[in-house]
């Protein structure tokens, strides 16, 4: 999963951004049922798993794929 910039915690954040346009910042690995693994700071719990949807990850997503 790759994500842009955080710009906020509501979708409409997003809206004025074209997803075409934006770099990739943050990296994430889907684990299934709209959870995904992912790293911050040591401050902020270094690895951990999030839920996606309805969050600012949602509004976030840029493209996704396997290999």
């Amino acid at each position: 999963m790759f994500f842009m910039d955080y710009h906020g915690l509501s979708q409409s954040d997003y809206t004025k951004y074209s997803k075409s346009r934006q770099p990739v910042t943050h990296v994430a690995i889907y684990l299934g049922n709209g959870r995904m693994l992912h790293t911050f700071s040591k401050a902020s719990g270094g690895v951990r798993t999030d839920t996606i949807a309805g969050k600012h990850w949602d509004y976030r997503f840029l493209f996704g794929g396997s290999v």
